[in-house]
Order: C-alpha cells, then sequence, then structure tokens
C-alpha cells in the first residue's frame, strides 16, 4: 500500500523553489540568495529530523500512513512491512491494555500523549522510545495522529540501573546522563530542595546564572558525608520553583509525573518518580531530556492548522483562537468583516483560478494596509476579518474601513487584465457589542447584512437597533412559518369589471394573514420578507392551489366569471419545478386552465430572459392566460409586449391617483392604445372615482378594479355579489 504521506521532500522543495525562483524572484539576485539560504536551512532542518527523530503518521483506524528511514531502521522492518500495517506489528507486550485504551482516549479527545513505550524489533529485541502522538485535524477532512519518538533505550537502562542500585551510585549517573538528572529531597524543616542537579542541560542553564550543578565527588562518598539540600528557588525562578512543587505533591502520593519545562532556550522533558525508602516516600528522582527540536517541530505543525493555504493569511480556526485570547485577556479590539460584493460572478465568468489569483491580491493589500495594524484572517470564499489589537475610537476604525473600500476599488491587474472589484465592511467591537466570541462574529456580520442592504460598497459599525432590526426578522420568520402550518393565510377576491358590458369578467385572488387569530396582516408587510426568506415558495403554492380550489367550486355553483387571477412572485418563476408543481395543482384541483390567469410583475424579465420566455409560451400552450401586471410603475419596455406571451396588461394603480396631472394622462391613454393596438386586454387597477371611471370610458379602456365599484370580497361573498350601476 503506497502512502499519500509518503512525499519526497527534496523533489518538493526542489519545485517550490523553481517556482518561487520563475514567478517572483528572477530579477531580485538579493532576495534569490536570501531564499537560497532559506531553503539550505530547511534542507539542513529535514536532513537533522530524519536523522534524530523517529515519525510516524496514523489513522483514527490505527493504520500507518507514513514511516520515515529512521523508523524503519529502528524497527529493522522495511516501510513496504510497516505502511498499512499497526503498531502491533512493533508491539512488545510489555505494556498492559489499560495503557493503550488511555493512549487513544487522549489523542481521539483531541489531545497530545506523552509516554514511554517499550517496543520489539523485527529481530526480537526490545527497545524503548519516548514518544508524543500529536492530533493533526485538517481543515474540513480527516484526523490523522504525527508520533514522533526518541530512542532512549540507553536513558531507559540507565534509569532502571539508577533505581536499582538506590542512590549510593550518584557517581554513575553522572558519568551516564548527559542531559539532566536531579534529586528532590525534604530538608530538616520539611522543605523541597535539591540533592542532585547535574546533566550537560542543567550545567548549561546554571552556568548562565553563575551557578553550579550539585553532584557528590568520590571523596564525599568515600567520607560518606551527607549531600546537603539546597533551595529550590535558588536555581530556579518562582514561577519554576511553584510548577516543580506542584508536581512534587503527587510524587509525595506515589505517583509519577510527567511535565515541559523550559530551561533558558532549552526545552525538557522532565519525569519525576517516587523515592521509596522502608515504604516511605523520602522523595524524587527527576530525569530529563532535550526535547527543544521536537518541540519546535510541533509548534510549527500546529501552525499549519492556523493557516489559510491560498491567502497565507490566518483561517477561522486561528480566528477563534485570537478573540477567545483576547478576551480572556481583557484586551479591547475590533472585528473588522469584509465581504467582496460580486465575487461569484467574477469566478463564474473568468474561472477559479483568476479568482484565487484575485484573492491572494485582495489579501496582499489587505495586509499592506493594515501593516502594525492588524491581523488578516480569510473566514470564507470571499469574506475577510481584520483584528485591530489596538484600543482606537470606533470612529476611527469606521474611517479606515472606509478607505480600505476605496483601495480594493483600485483594479487589480491579473494576466494582463483589469479586475475591478467592490467590498461591504461590517464592523463590531469588544466589549462594547459583544462578552464572547459568537456575539462580536454575530454582530459583525448584522452591521455587513446592513451594509449590503444600503446598496453595498459601504462600512458599516454595529448598533443596537441592528440587533433589534434582526430580533424582529428572526420574530416575522417564525411567525410566518408557524401562520402556514396553522392556517392563518386566507384569500380574499377583487372583481374585475367589464366597463363595457356592465358585468364581472374574473377576480383577483389577494392573499390575506389572519395573524393568531388575532390581527389582520396586509401582504406589503410580509410578502417582501418572504420573498427574501424563500417562504414565498409555501405561500405561493397556497395561494395557487386554494384560488384553484375556489374556481372549481364557483363553477359548479354557476358562478358567471372568466378568469381568476392568482399573483406568482419572480422567486416562485426561477424555482426550476415551477411548472410541474402548477400541472400537479391542476390536477388535483380539477380547475381548467383556462380559467386561471396567472399575474407577473415586469421586474422578473430583468433576470433569464431566455428562460422565462420558454416558460410562459409552456403556459400558454397549456390554456393558462398570463397579465403583466403593475404595468407603468418602473421602466416599462413595450418591446416585452409583442415578444411575450401576454393577454393582459394591468395599468399600475399609481398612475390612477395621478391621472389628471402632468403627463400621466398621456402615458395612460398612451398605454392603453398601444395595449389594443397589440391585440392585448387592458385593466386599469385602483380606481376609485367616477372621474377616473369616466376618463377610462372616453379612452376605451374595457376593465377596471378598485374601490369605487368593491373592494376585496371573501369567497362566501361572490355568489351573491351584485355589481353597482355604472
Amino acid at each position: 500500500m503506497k502512502s499519500v504521506f509518503n512525499t519526497n521532500t527534496d523533489e518538493l522543495l526542489y519545485r517550490v523553489k523553481n517556482a518561487i525562483f520563475n514567478e517572483s524572484l528572477a530579477s531580485d539576485i538579493a532576495l534569490q540568495e536570501k531564499l537560497e539560504d532559506a531553503f539550505f536551512k530547511m534542507e539542513l532542518m529535514d536532513y537533522a529530523v530524519n536523522e534524530t527523530m523517529i515519525i510516524a503518521v496514523t489513522n483514527k483506524s490505527g493504520q500507518i500512513l507514513f514511516v520515515n528511514d529512521r523508523f524503519s531502521d529502528i524497527t529493522g522492518y522495511s516501510k513496504e512491512e510497516l505502511i498499512g500495517n499497526t503498531h502491533r506489528i512493533i508491539n512488545s507486550k510489555t505494556h498492559p491494555e489499560p495503557f493503550f485504551k488511555e493512549m487513544w482516549s487522549t489523542i481521539l479527545k483531541g489531545n497530545t500523549w506523552t509516554g514511554e513505550i517499550c517496543n520489539r524489533r523485527k529481530n526480537g529485541e526490545l527497545y524503548w522510545v519516548k514518544t508524543y502522538i500529536i492530533p493533526v485535524e485538517t481543515y474540513g477532512s480527516e484526523t490523522y495522529f504525527l508520533s514522533i519518538r526518541t530512542d532512549i533505550t540507553l536513558e531507559k537502562e540507565k534509569e532502571m540501573l539508577l533505581q536499582s542500585r538506590l542512590l549510593s551510585s550518584f557517581e554513575t549517573v553522572v558519568h551516564h546522563i548527559n542531559n539532566l538528572v536531579f534529586k528532590v529531597e525534604k530538608d530538616s524543616d520539611n522543605n523541597y530542595g535539591f540533592s542532585l542537579l547535574t546533566g550537560k542541560v542543567a550545567s548549561d542553564y546554571l552556568v548562565n546564572k553563575g551557578l553550579q550543578t550539585i553532584q557528590p565527588n568520590s571523596d564525599s562518598i568515600k567520607k560518606k558525608i551527607i549531600t546537603p539540600i539546597h533551595r529550590l528557588n535558588t536555581y530556579f525562578s518562582e514561577e519554576m520553583t511553584d510548577r516543580l512543587l506542584f508536581y512534587l505533591e503527587k510524587v509525595n502520593n506515589g505517583e509519577e509525573v510527567s511535565y515541559k519545562e523550559w530551561l533558558g532556550d532549552r526545552c525538557v522533558h522532565i519525569t519525576i518518580s517516587p523515592i521509596e525508602q522502608n515504604g516511605i516516600i523520602s522523595g524524587g528522582i527527576g530525569i530529563g531530556n532535550d526535547i527543544t527540536e521536537l518541540e519546535s517541530a510541533r509548534t510549527k505543525l500546529s501552525e499549519l492548522a492556523y493557516r489559510d493555504h491560498l491567502t497565507n493569511t490566518y483561517n477561522t480556526a486561528a480566528l477563534e483562537r485570537d478573540i477567545i485570547q483576547k478576551i480572556n485577556n481583557h484586551l479591547p479590539f475590533s472585528f473588522v468583516y469584509i465581504d467582496l460584493d460580486r465575487f461569484k460572478n467574477i469566478n463564474d465568468s473568468l474561472g477559479h483560478v483568476t479568482g484565487d489569483s484575485l484573492l491572494k491580491l485582495v489579501a496582499e493589500r489587505l495586509m499592506k494596509f493594515y501593516r502594525n495594524v492588524g491581523e488578516i484572517y480569510r473566514i470564507g470564499g470571499d469574506e475577510f476579518v481584520v483584528l485591530i489589537g489596538k484600543k482606537q475610537q470606533d470612529i476611527k476604525t469606521l474611517e479606515n474601513a472606509k478607505e480600505v473600500i476605496q483601495k480594493i476599488e483600485e483594479p487589480f491587474c491579473i494576466e494582463g487584465m483589469e479586475i475591478h472589484i467592490s467590498c461591504s465592511i461590517g464592523i463590531a467591537c469588544f466589549p462594547l457589542h459583544g462578552s464572547n466570541y459568537k456575539e462580536i462574529h454575530r454582530a459583525a456580520d448584522l452591521a455587513l447584512n446592513i451594509s449590503k442592504e444600503y446598496g453595498k460598497r459601504n462600512a458599516v459599525l454595529f448598533d443596537l437597533k441592528h440587533m433589534e432590526g434582526y430580533v424582529n426578522k428572526v420574530g416575522l420568520e417564525s411567525d410566518i412559518r408557524s401562520g402556514i402550518d396553522n392556517n392563518e393565510f386566507y384569500l380574499v377576491y377583487q372583481p374585475k369589471v367589464n366597463l363595457k358590458r356592465e358585468t364581472v369578467d374574473g377576480y383577483e385572488a389577494l392573499i390575506r394573514w389572519n395573524k393568531k387569530g388575532k390581527e389582520i396582516i396586509p401582504p406589503n408587510d410580509f410578502i417582501p420578507f418572504a420573498e427574501e426568506t424563500g417562504l414565498i415558495i409555501s405561500i405561493g403554492k397556497y395561494v395557487l392551489e386554494e384560488a384553484c380550489k375556489q374556481g372549481v367550486l364557483w363553477i359548479k355553483q354557476g358562478v358567471p366569471f372568466q378568469t381568476i387571477s392568482v399573483n406568482i412572485s419572480p422567486v416562485e418563476l426561477e424555482q426550476y419545478d415551477f411548472l410541474s408543481n402548477l400541472h400537479a395543482i391542476l390536477e388535483k384541483t380539477g380547475l381548467p386552465p383556462k380559467y386561471l390567469e396567472i399575474e407577473m410583475t415586469e421586474n422578473i424579465l430583468m433576470k433569464n430572459m431566455d428562460r422565462l420566455v420558454k416558460l410562459l409560451n409552456e403556459l400558454e400552450i397549456l390554456g393558462i392566460k398570463l397579465a403583466m401586471d403593475d404595468f407603468g410603475s418602473g421602466f416599462s419596455n413595450f418591446r416585452y409586449l409583442s415578444e411575450l406571451p401576454i393577454h393582459t396588461l394591468k395599468i399600475d394603480r399609481s398612475l390612477m391617483d395621478r391621472v389628471f396631472l402632468g403627463r400621466d394622462e398621456v402615458i395612460v391613454s398612451s398605454i392603453i392604445r398601444i395595449g389594443h393596438s397589440l391585440g392585448i386586454e387592458v385593466v386599469a387597477e385602483g380606481v376609485e372615482t367616477i372621474e377616473v371611471v369616466e376618463f377610462l370610458k372616453d379612452h376605451d379602456c374595457h376593465t377596471i378594479q378598485g374601490y369605487y365599484y368593491s373592494k376585496p370580497i371573501e369567497a362566501h361573498e361572490v355568489p351573491s355579489f351584485v355589481l353597482k350601476s355604472i
């Protein structure tokens, strides 16, 4: 089995180096030399790691995915024999089953496990390794376990020899332990102190403090001179002494403890074992191994988990880590949330490679702008966050954000092409706008949403009123969902009156909301929000099915009408299953398609004209009539009337209110005349006065709707509805 981790490091470094030279440093000799030096050091470090450390990578099943040469050398197994196998292949059966259960429990919780393990080589020999197992979670992927081992067989033998020969073998300890060894005992006042502190690490550490190691000499042993006990804080700092005393209390209870300590610039892993004499614990023996290089490697590996590989900024995990740290330390900061506008359009039209290049350039521009001021994080496809750690006035942060918007709008040059993009920004501050990570993030998110609602290209500082609006929207969404489930919505019907025949030609179905049975909510108060959240899909299905049911009932009752009109939201028409749902409703209710008229507004035409034309033609073939609603309210385009299968043109009610003002009389009469010329029925909405009725008669508008004849009425009133005299 070939491991995906078995990468040729030398080849990879060579390719990366060439790529960087070719792309970025071709003309910069000084930078090339520095990079050569950096790669040389990396190669040295890679060589040192492989020569001194025993490294393996396993998955959650314990399967070995990668081993380095040192691992293969010390076990006697080839890489082919190890990869795909489990560590049972080198199990010496020295450790009991609970030992490994505790190890797996620790690493599966995401914690680093440290311990000493006795393994068996292929030839049957035993060897000991100091082991560190580090969980490494790839972002959104699998968790792997990196084990870093050092061969401590010799040290283990020395430790066992030390324990077996008791404490009289000080001279042997001094000559055989090259890292750190110490003995801690209690003095006559029952205070802990050092009676032994020696080894190379101890010597290097103490010489910088102007102190000497503590160790017995041959003369003192021969003369049986009792070694004096030295105060701990003479050799260790106050913090180090407190830490040592904490672990010594555990040792005094018979436990063997391990912990990590920094002695100057050296990181030492210390294990302290109890010293027992005549059944009484009299102190502890400590053994320390220098793990400075291992700790450096672990730190680098951990840091990789917090970087965004594309932009080389920090990622979401790092953002949460840093914010929590700042909050715990009570450090004020600003959370600047940046979202690129229309980035998806660039990705879709120019490709993801160009999109990635743009993200890198945006990140570079942000890092340059916020240099020495804040840290940059990429937390989504086109979303960045800047944490500004210095205490600034809110207004200063807002002013800087507005400058960022201008910087981002400066053109980016990618492969000879100028690309323009803008951004929207939301800002929240700790502790003003939240006390924890979730609250600060949500506050900035809400401010960003407000920025987008203002038309994008804005920077908005969070305000409590934003939260109130958020809560109101959440409450409205919940109420609408509840209203759908509890049948709180119902339909009313407004007659469409034919002025020539003095008859009712049809009815328009209009939705109402009896909220919790206590309050009638008009459509304008909830339909726009329902379209925004997608709830209009459920509401629209209800209206369409209910109107069709009612139409069938009126036919059975003998109620004369030509069409029943239903308003369809642009959101509904954009659904790819709209036509199939409509077929299902007509089949379920039994309404003949010729009785159904669908009303739509002109703004739907701005999005996907080709698809809409195909859909409308299919509806016409089916026999359904189509009406263009609110015509004249915006940038109305008469071209659509000739290209689309429109049967009815409904003049917007706003023109009826102003029909005798300025040029609106000419506009209304022109719409009527053009509609008739195209063979389209023209309906005037919102007619409320006899003067407007007479005007429409004079200009040959055949059909009207409005309060002059009738407000919307409930379904049970339709059969007995009588049109008043015209």
